[in-house]
């Protein structure tokens, strides 16, 4: 008979799909040229798409992972306070509110991330080990997000300069993203063990302080 672990990770493969609904959109603005109000549509859309199908499904281990990726999405503001004020090296495209140097849809946007990139490494941790599992979503990780990058850079939602590049995306990035994937899997095994709301906002803490972090470390290496 299944566990309720099984029917989780047999059914919930459609947050992996949201995750392409949004680099669709992404692609679709870079050929289209919409400008950065699309950003919010996108996100906000991807959104409702994570909480429908959370909702829809009512497991107390999914909602765990969206309060981790909210909170790690809110303590995320801070790396990109750091990116844009004092490293001058991300710049935004000044459309919409705006949270601290961030647009307000990025919260989301990073709790998407969080939620879809940790869920799947767990998935592979689970049948495979947490090496094999962190390492999917160190590899996931270090790719998807680059090609989001790359994608909002010439859909006009934010560019980067002043730092060693790869086309439009900044080595940085491209090692960090690789860095905050690799801490992934484990912060989520955590979360999903201790079916705890307060445990998995002490996990989004810890992910998203680890975002600056990762950041800063490749920032240094590059």
């Amino acid at each position: 008979m299944a566990t309720d672990d099984d029917r989780i990770t047999a059914d919930d493969h459609l947050l992996f799909l949201i995750n392409g609904v949004g680099l669709a959109w992404a692609a679709l603005d870079a050929l289209m040229g919409w400008g950065a109000w699309s950003a919010y549509v996108c996100v906000g859309v991807t959104s409702l798409l994570y909480l429908a199908h959370v909702t829809w499904r009512g497991r107390d281990i999914l909602k765990n992972l969206l309060v981790f990726g909210l909170v790690g999405g809110l303590t995320e503001l801070a790396a990109d306070h750091w990116l844009v004020s004092i490293t001058r090296t991300l710049s935004y495209e000044r459309w919409g509110p705006f949270l601290v140097d961030s647009p307000a849809y990025m919260p989301m946007s990073w709790a998407g991330i969080l939620l879809s990139m940790g869920f799947f490494g767990w998935v592979i941790a689970r049948k495979h080990g947490l090496a094999r599992g962190t390492l999917a979503a160190t590899a996931i990780t270090g790719v998807y997000v680059p090609v989001y990058e790359a994608l909002a850079h010439y859909a006009g939602w934010w560019t980067y300069s002043g730092c060693p590049m790869w086309g439009v995306v900044p080595w940085y990035i491209i090692i960090g993203e690789a860095l905050i994937g690799a801490a992934l899997c484990p912060l989520v095994m955590g979360v999903v063990h201790r079916s705890s709301r307060w445990v998995a906002a002490a996990a989004g803490v810890v992910a998203g302080l680890w975002i600056w972090a990762a950041y800063f470390i490749a920032m240094r290496l590059t």
